[in-house]
């Protein structure tokens, strides 16, 4: 009995030791983590705002392509290609943004070292 007393002793003692090393962990975790949902945002905003000012021109260059006029023709498709290049350039970092490192990597493997070293003092503990 006084065995499990002493180990769990020594497993908060290890605990208590460790805790104010996560702090700095969890913000630089939530940091990363802001950084990317923002840029994933402003991505996905431009690539939807492009897109919708794409669809415009796409039926302006429409209608204006019905017309004879092959100087309306031309500005018409080249301002249309314009947005559908910024639409799919916003969506291309939408995808990297997205395509970015789990959340929180710097906290869970710090997390598993103090797990890792844990098990290593309960065991030491037993005999």
């Amino acid at each position: 009995m006084f065995r499990r007393i002493h180990r769990a002793r020594s497993i908060l003692q290890f605990l208590r030791e460790r805790a104010p090393h996560y702090g700095p962990l969890a913000r630089d975790d939530l940091r990363k983590f802001r950084d990317e949902i923002v840029k994933a945002s402003v991505g996905a905003s431009i690539s939807a705002v492009a897109g919708l000012i794409f669809a415009c021109f796409l039926s302006v260059a429409v209608i204006v392509s019905a017309w004879d006029s092959l100087h309306r023709t031309a500005v018409a498709w080249t301002v249309c290609c314009g947005w559908g290049a910024l639409a799919l350039i916003g969506l291309w970092f939408a995808r990297k943004a997205i395509s970015g490192p789990p959340p929180f990597q710097l906290m869970a493997a710090a997390l598993a070292r103090d797990y890792t070293s844990l098990l290593a003092v309960a065991d030491r503990q037993e005999p």
